[in-house]
């Protein structure tokens, strides 16, 4: 059931001044600064007036940014040429008008890597960074409390899999065990999904779904087996043989979507996605209308589906495969690569029908018996990977897209497709195979959803998605303007990172430079005290990096 809370984003600011500056990495202690906070009713700027005489009027002390006027704390600079950082900063605190102090260093973005003992062998994981993706969010609820499910096609699960049993679906709808059809949907006792195969709630314990939900939802940095792709997702498992068992599973996801939408997630499930590693060998869609029109159908109730092709070496756009040459906006057809991030050989293609592809040859995965094994192959390996993908994307700490997944489901699901095929990584072998010529990358496809997050509401109402996350979306803004003592800048960026703020005069000349850290999905606010000492007139600012350029324009006033 969906729970309401603030989310609210901490984010990282890294302060870093001086013209010698540049994007490169450096974790260490920053040159020529550090951070002082005085005693209570100090004057700092009194304070370095009286501290800078003598020698010590060489330091080059002074005040670069005031991190808490509150606290009094400031960031100060000084000539790293004439005296070191250790020095200076050791010599401060014998003053007695000041607290303590510290250097300023350098933060170090760490990815989130789990404590899973099969971690190591996990190369899928990497390449398609999901480290990256996991230092943000780790899946299983969205920003609005959403619990999120994965549906799961498949010929039978080990549901009390160590990395599995805390993730497997339960329908709150249903009382366990009684015998009966409490939720009324034409299933009794469907705690845990249903065996469509043999018209049952018991699953079969069988190898292949068990492989398929481990890559998509196998507990993470839970000290046991491998990682999955969402360390808290819900599987629903659905037990399947034949192409009616098929679409009887496709329409028991669509109507616990279906349900969850119009009780406002009192009732049903919010699958935000399926995936069906299977699938008929040189069959064309035509001959499955059934099968075809439910993709279309769950995609109104705001479901993405993936589906393997075939693992064999030929063009599904001429030799048929089913269910990858099914057109529907809300499908998303997957190929299979290998460790050399390559297409597999063995493993079809199309540039019309198969839409990217994904890591498969060799994973890392869950297996029956509370197992594991270390080479599960081939495109039903490739296909879950974007299925776990999709579930992480609708995690990410985003109201506004949380929003759109209630207010409009079906535009949330198209944007989240945009995402993943707009974040491909370009592969060689792929090119001219598939729609996008690229491999899944999961890091890409969030920031994808970070462009949309960061627009604005008219940018959104506007612009195509993809525009949203290509054209410059970014934005700053300044007040008051004019500005007085004191310039406040809000900004936000369609990419995040490490940013520069630069300000010109109306000379052209650089006279203000800091270097930032701009978190994902959060619009952030810095102020800017130097512009005290500058004379009245006009200004240019800049947000910078190697890929993104927002400027504007602000008037300093006579104050």
């Amino acid at each position: 059931m969906r729970k309401f809370f603030t989310l609210s984003i901490f984010l990282a600011l890294i302060v870093q001044l001086g013209f010698s500056q540049s994007f490169s990495k450096n974790t260490g202690a920053i040159d020529g600064q550090l951070m002082v906070r005085f005693g209570e009713n100090i004057d700092p700027q009194a304070f370095i007036d009286q501290y800078t005489t003598g020698v010590n009027a060489y330091f080059g002390l002074s005040i670069l940014e005031t991190i808490s006027k509150r606290f009094n704390i400031y960031l100060l600079g000084f000539d790293e040429s004439v005296i070191d950082k250790f020095s200076i900063l050791s010599d401060l605190e014998k003053q007695k008008e000041v607290r303590y102090g510290e250097l300023d260093y350098y933060l170090e973005f760490r990815d989130s890597v789990p404590n899973d003992p099969l971690f190591d062998s996990q190369w899928d994981m990497k390449i398609i960074q999901a480290p990256e993706v996991w230092s943000l969010t780790i899946g299983g609820e969205t920003a609005l409390g959403d619990e999120i499910v994965v549906a799961v096609l498949d010929k039978g699960f080990d549901l009390n899999h160590p990395d599995l049993r805390n993730h497997i679906w339960e329908n709150l709808g249903e009382i366990p065990n009684n015998d009966w059809d409490d939720d009324l949907n034409g299933r009794r006792d469907d705690i845990n999904g249903w065996n469509f195969k043999n018209n049952t709630p018991f699953h079969p314990e069988e190898n292949h779904g068990t492989n398929v939900s481990g890559i998509i939802g196998a507990e993470g940095n839970n000290d046991e087996g491998i990682a999955g792709i969402n360390w808290n997702v819900k599987i629903m498992p659905l037990t399947v043989a034949t192409s009616s068992q098929i679409a009887a599973g496709y329409m028991y996801a669509y109507e616990m979507r279906d349900k969850y939408n119009k009780t406002n997630g009192v009732q049903g499930a919010f699958v935000v996605a399926t995936n069906a590693s299977l699938g008929f060998d040189k069959q064309f869609c035509d001959e499955h209308p059934i099968w075809r029109d439910a993709y279309d159908l769950m995609g109104q109730a705001g479901i993405l589906n993936t589906a393997a092709t075939a693992n064999a070496d030929w063009d599904v756009d001429i030799e048929g495969d089913m269910p990858t040459t099914c057109e529907s906006d809300f499908l998303i057809s997957v190929t299979n690569t290998n460790m050399e991030d390559e297409k597999e050989e063995e493993a079809a293609y199309g540039s019309i029908s198969i839409d990217l592809g994904a890591p498969g040859k060799p994973t890392t995965t869950t297996s029956i018996f509370s197992q594991y094994r270390d080479n599960f192959n081939g495109t039903s390996s490739a296909s879950p990977h974007v299925a776990g993908a999709i579930a992480l994307l609708y995690s990410v700490p985003c109201i506004d897209f949380a929003q759109l997944v209630l207010d409009n489901p079906i535009e949330a699901a198209l944007l989240v497709k945009d995402a993943i095929l707009n974040g491909t990584d370009p592969i060689p072998s792929l090119n001219g195979k598939t729609v996008t010529g690229g491999r899944l990358n999961l890091y890409k496809a969030m920031r994808y959803l970070h462009g949309y997050c960061i627009a604005n509401s008219e940018e959104r109402a506007s612009n195509t998605f993809d525009n949203i996350y290509l054209g410059s979306q970014g934005f700053v803004r300044i007040y008051p303007n004019p500005v007085g003592n004191l310039l406040t800048l809000d900004y936000s960026t369609k990419d995040f990172g490490e940013f520069e703020i630069q300000i010109f005069n109306s000379l052209g000349q650089l006279i203000y430079r800091q270097v930032i850290n701009s978190a994902p999905f959060s619009e952030q606010t810095i102020e800017i005290d130097a512009v005290q000492s500058w004379p009245a007139g006009s200004y240019y600012i800049n947000v910078v990096n190697q890929n993104e350029k927002i400027t504007d324009k602000f008037i300093k006033g006579k104050f």
